[in-house]
């Protein structure tokens, strides 16, 4: 049994060990201190402090005042309506159901409105409940859960604050990652390109791994604004987020453009694929991106200025590709295929140049911070 405990211990990620740590010292705490203050239903405290305990700081700010806004909305409203019964007509079964019928469907439609009142309906019910089984007034027993909710929270933050995980910490990490993941990507798409075979299975699941992150870090962003700390810091990590969802934009226009050539007819191919003219310089381009995004993901993990002249592979890539087109031009090679040929490469080829300005504009971006 410790043998298989420890072994498990031993595989669990480290930080899921360090938020279950958390939470149990954090609804010990709580529990603890229900006996002192000797609260009846001490209870919903440590329920609070569970819950709320998230994998972050700020992602525990959020849950702790989404839960303190719908406990407070829930608890006067079930003591208001649990009242008006009692004053209408009474204590008894028609009173609850009444009352319990109507304050649940109000919290139901606020609810609807604002996800953060999700709890009052909830709270209104316990409150309603609880006062139509004893003698407290329903306003106090709306606010004892308010109070024990209270409770559950602020132990759970300051627990939190004792020992944080700050969610801008796991953010910048998670854009380190979404840069590798745009790199990879890059490279299925280029791979495809070439090949003149689009690799459908590879280029789906670096797409899946690209989306995936981007709306994990959008959510870890949202719990960084929520943390102590200057704006500018958490304003810095959403200048990268936007522009790493810049970069996914490009290549998903680049992903369509690849996907419509390798649809093309053989017919639409007499005369060979447009791209294959420039086949060394456009994989010279894709590997100098997908080197300097790997380069700018090392960058934004060690939160570090980027190493000097760290895109200039992939400046003398893209004057290379420039000047290469420009040659065929001036020789007419276009002039050898239809137009669908040309309107496929130019889309593939467009997309391409922007992934590569938009890097660029982020390694600049990152070096004047570092500046700064």
């Amino acid at each position: 049994m410790n043998t298989s405990f420890t072994a498990l211990l031993r595989h669990m990620p480290a930080q899921a060990l360090t938020r279950s740590l958390r939470t149990a010292i954090a609804a010990t705490i709580t529990a603890i201190l229900t006996r002192v203050l000797n609260l009846e239903q001490g209870y919903w405290a440590v329920f609070s402090s569970i819950l709320v305990m998230q994998a972050n700081f700020g992602s525990s700010i959020m849950a702790g005042w989404a839960r303190l806004l719908g406990t407070a909305a829930g608890a006067f409203l079930g003591a208001l309506a649990a009242a008006s019964s009692d004053a209408l007509m009474g204590q008894g079964m028609t009173t609850l159901a009444g009352a319990m019928f109507v304050t649940i469907f109000v919290c139901a439609l606020i609810a609807a409105r604002n996800e953060n009142l999700r709890l009052a309906g909830l709270t209104a019910a316990v409150v309603i409940c609880l006062h139509e089984g004893g003698a407290q007034s329903a306003f106090l027993v709306g606010l004892n859960r308010f109070l024990e909710v209270g409770l559950g929270i602020v132990v759970a933050l300051a627990v939190s604050l004792a020992w944080p995980a700050r969610a801008r910490v796991v953010l910048r990490f998670g854009l380190a990652k979404a840069l590798v993941k745009l790199g990879n990507l890059l490279a299925a798409l280029l791979d495809s390109r070439l090949d003149d075979h689009y690799e459908r299975t590879r280029v789906f699941h670096a797409k899946d791994s690209v989306l995936r992150l981007d709306l994990r870090n959008r959510q870890l962003l949202s719990a960084a604004r929520h943390e102590p700390g200057t704006s500018a810091q958490a304003e810095n990590l959403a200048v990268l987020l936007r522009a790493q969802g810049r970069l996914a934009e490009h290549l998903l226009a680049m992903d369509h453009a690849v996907e419509d050539a390798a649809k093309a007819a053989p017919a639409d191919l007499s005369a060979g694929s447009f791209h294959a003219r420039l086949a060394d310089e456009l994989s010279e381009l894709g590997a100098a991106i997908q080197a300097l995004l790997y380069d700018l993901a090392a960058v934004v993990e060690r939160d570090a200025p980027p190493p000097p002249g760290c895109a200039g592979r992939l400046d003398r890539a893209l004057a290379a590709a420039a000047a290469r087109l420009d040659a065929l031009r001036r020789e007419r090679a276009l002039a050898g295929y239809d137009a669908d040929e040309v309107m496929r490469f130019y889309s593939f080829y467009h997309a391409l140049r922007e992934t590569a300005r938009e890097a660029r504009t982020m390694a600049d971006y990152l070096a004047a911070q570092a500046r700064a």
